[in-house]
């Protein structure tokens, strides 16, 4: 199955694009498709520890089952002022 996956802010910056699509297995959840992630781009383990999830623009935690067709948003902490 196809989930399409939106990185923000450092993630976006490091990869330097916003969206990506990946191949998954049926049944996958959040967790396993971090994983791939993480194995595609190693030096993103940093970026990804502290990480709010997104499934079809609702919070989502990584138990949370994928189906095809889903958005995930990854969204790591921000800071400013």
């Amino acid at each position: 199955m196809k989930v399409k996956v939106l990185y923000f802010s450092s993630i976006k910056d490091k990869l330097k694009k916003s969206v990506e699509f990946f191949e998954i297995k049926e049944g996958c959840e959040v967790h396993d498709l971090i994983k791939e992630i993480q194995k595609k781009y190693p030096d993103l383990s940093e970026n990804l520890k502290n990480i709010m999830i997104a499934v079809n623009e609702e919070y989502a935690d990584m138990q949370t089952k994928l189906k095809n067709g889903d958005t995930v948003a990854l969204i790591p902490p921000v800071s400013g002022g």
